[in-house]
């Protein structure tokens, strides 16, 4: 999971030079949606419209893959994708207050420290990078990273769903909105949007990226605590920077080398903290009984 969203940071740049962000954004969860019902078809998992847990396809379509790509997006056509995924670090912060008060998921001082040392490391590589007059974009990002933590608490609180029931209408339904918002508010080239270049980015960004990457998101909910998936946000910057710097000409020095290595460090430390806790018999998850939606 954190492989694959490594590199759709610099997917979704390459995706902003042919589509503009809301556009872009939504045609991707069209795409992912219908590949997700394709494959709940073919393997006999589609059920009854009626009996879907509309609130979880909500909270999904709204928060998941609505405003928190409309946001991220929109920060793209305004600063790197490296920096845009060390703004997005500040998830796991969100994480551990949603679960805490949703979950009921308690977090250690030491998980505490080792994710401020993590972000330390993001931030450090964020010093670098340049984010001159681009304070609203950057802000654009914590926003999403807000909404995202949100709904995935919300995901684990209701990890009974198989995600093959609730992905493809939440995926679905968050595409056709933005889609239809982005053709209504920004310029939009046809030409340039169905090139070559642009519906590859697109596709991987859809499957990989989408389809693939949520599935294992929502899978992992099921299985370990929500604050632990989110930590992930806090490795995902590392593997954009080194995908930037490799496919996408961004910069790299000392700075982002020390702050890798202060990502890598606070998160063997919170995450070493959860193995001490299990090792004394706590729970790696809860589990909550099906709920009507």
């Amino acid at each position: 999971m954190c492989s694959i969203w490594g590199t759709t940071w610099l997917g979704i740049k390459v995706s902003l030079r042919y589509v503009p962000p809301a556009t872009g954004a939504g045609f991707r969860f069209i795409l992912a949606g219908l590949v997700m019902y394709a494959l709940a078809a073919a393997l006999g998992r589609t059920i009854d419209p009626r009996r879907l847990p509309w609130s979880v396809v909500f909270v999904f379509a709204t928060c998941l893959f609505g405003l928190n790509y409309m946001l991220t997006y929109t920060a793209e056509t305004h600063i790197s994708s490296g920096l845009t995924a060390v703004l997005f670090g500040v998830l796991p912060f969100f994480m551990f207050l949603f679960g805490h008060y949703l979950v009921d998921e308690k977090t250690r001082p030491a998980t505490w420290a080792g994710a401020t040392l993590a972000f330390a490391g993001v931030g450090l590589i964020s010093f670098s990078s340049g984010m001159h007059g681009s304070f609203w974009y950057a802000l654009a990002v914590v926003g999403a990273a807000c909404t995202s933590a949100f709904a995935n608490v919300y995901a684990k609180r209701h990890a009974h769903n198989d995600p093959l029931v609730t992905l493809p209408p939440s995926m679905l339904l968050a595409g056709i909105f933005v889609t239809i918002f982005g053709l209504l508010s920004e310029p939009f080239d046809r030409t340039r949007a169905f090139s070559v270049a642009s519906l590859g980015a697109i596709a991987y960004l859809a499957i990989a990226g989408s389809a693939l990457a949520f599935f294992l998101n929502l899978w992992l909910l099921k299985h370990v605590r929500a604050w632990i998936v989110g930590m992930s946000a806090l490795i995902i910057p590392v593997i954009a920077v080194v995908v930037g710097i490799v496919f996408g000409g961004e910069q790299f020095g000392a700075k982002e080398a020390a702050g890798a290595a202060l990502v890598i460090a606070g998160v063997w430390i919170a995450l070493r903290t959860d193995a001490a806790a299990l090792s004394k018999g706590e729970p790696a998850a809860t589990e909550y009984p099906p709920q009507s939606s």
